[in-house]
């Protein structure tokens, strides 16, 4: 099987300008990476946050590796068109296991995100030629931005998109997406793979995994806010348990709050196909 890697960077805006150092790559945002309220959340910035962060540990040995975990902390929201830099530091680096500090900047170097990644050695093949150094520049994706009424609570929001009378929003929907709610009121998130997610050993990559998770959180966090407040994204972190198929299957985050304040908000998903559990995450929430 032949994967169309650079499908799955240019979905992302992910590429590498020219010239630039192993641990240098950049993201171009723009509408198709928009939510259902027509932002950048998240999601967006996890494919070059998981891609920059496994860089490092990947060249330092021979053999393959894959992240175990990420942890991303927002400092701000960027704009929708910015164009990004990241940047990553091996911070650990063993026969078996790394770690990488990165970074992601915008516009005049403001800082954006930052975080960790934790690397594993495994002894899977690749499937695809080539290596990350060959990653092209990209473009911003394109899209049409949506909006939600920012007086209307936040559950009225999510029984819209559960019912497909709200757009999920460009990236929701280029993950394949639905939203339900479970018997208990919490938000469901499922995605139907496709061989575009796939890294370069034939399975998920580790962004579009993140991704999935930190867009069901996103759902989920819209679903506990009263009309007229907003919210963002500030912490996530997700741990890889076992690498999704990526056959067309529909695989479905559970998501649940865990304390809801006026301010803040935690909440928790699990990634599951069927009854295999594949990525567990948490998130923190700011209300505005």
């Amino acid at each position: 099987m032949t994967i169309p890697r650079p499908d799955l960077f240019s979905s992302f805006g992910v590429g590498r300008r020219p010239g630039s150092e192993l641990a240098d790559m950049a993201g171009w945002l723009g509408p198709g990476l928009t939510d259902h309220r027509g932002l950048i959340e998240m999601p967006a910035l996890t494919v070059l946050f998981d891609d920059i962060g496994g860089l490092p540990f990947f060249f330092a040995e021979e053999g393959s590796s894959v992240q175990s975990r990420l942890s991303m902390s927002m400092l701000a929201r960027p704009e929708i068109t910015e164009e990004l830099d990241a940047t990553a530091e091996l911070v650990l680096s063993d026969a078996a296991y790394g770690a990488t500090a990165v970074r992601i900047s915008g516009a005049g170097g403001r800082p954006l995100c930052f975080g960790s990644a934790r690397n594993v050695r495994v002894g899977r093949e690749l499937v695809v030629d080539g290596d990350h150094l060959q990653i092209p520049a990209s473009t911003a994706p394109g899209g049409e931005l949506c909006t939600v009424d920012p007086n209307q609570p936040g559950r009225e929001v999510v029984e819209s998109l559960a019912h497909a009378w709200t757009s999920l929003g460009p990236l929701g929907e280029l993950l394949g997406g639905a939203v339900s709610f479970a018997r208990d009121g919490t938000v469901q998130f499922s995605s139907t793979t496709a061989e575009w997610m796939a890294n370069i050993m034939g399975s998920m990559h580790g962004g579009v995994i993140a991704a999935i998770v930190a867009q069901g959180l996103s759902y989920a966090a819209q679903a506990t806010t009263p009309a007229g407040v907003g919210y963002q994204l500030i912490e996530f972190s997700v741990a890889f348990h076992r690498s999704p198929i990526v056959d067309g299957r529909t695989i479905v985050v559970h998501t649940r709050p865990i304390k809801v304040g006026r301010r803040l908000g935690v909440f928790a998903a699990e990634l599951y196909d069927g009854a295999n559990l594949l990525a567990s995450g948490t998130a923190d929430v700011r209300f505005d």
